[in-house]
């Protein structure tokens, strides 16, 4: 094995498992273990936004908080065990502005649209 400023291949391979073990893996084993985060719901990606479906059968709608910042999407509402709460990470940045929910037979439909890139005009002189 060749060694580069005191690294081996091996060493970056147990890195880049131990790194994907975290933050991969482990998540999922913790989200099906801990109580607290909603049990049915998906995520569809399509050409220019995201969508959300969160089942939440029982739930006041009123009292639903929906937050987006940048990439991340927060669902949060209370439950007789505190609140029940999950987020999601996306690939691109969300267009917070155009972010839209509806409630419809207890599921939460969340509408993210993706936030364009702006072309920046390189001016001369």
């Amino acid at each position: 094995m060749r060694r580069r400023a005191g690294i081996t291949l091996g060493d970056f391979e147990k890195a880049l498992d131990e790194f994907f073990d975290e933050m991969l893996i482990s998540r999922w084993r913790r989200a099906a273990e801990e109580p607290g985060e909603f049990e049915r719901s998906r995520v569809i990606e399509q050409p220019g936004q995201y969508q959300v479906c969160v089942e939440m059968p029982g739930a006041d709608p009123e009292r639903i908080e929906v937050k987006v910042v940048g990439q991340r999407l927060s669902v949060r509402v209370p439950s007789d065990e505190g609140y029940l709460e999950s987020s999601y990470s996306f690939a691109q940045t969300i267009d917070q502005d155009r972010v839209s929910a509806r409630w419809t037979d207890g599921t939460l439909v969340i509408t993210l649209p993706k936030h364009k890139p702006r072309q920046i005009k390189i001016k001369q002189g």
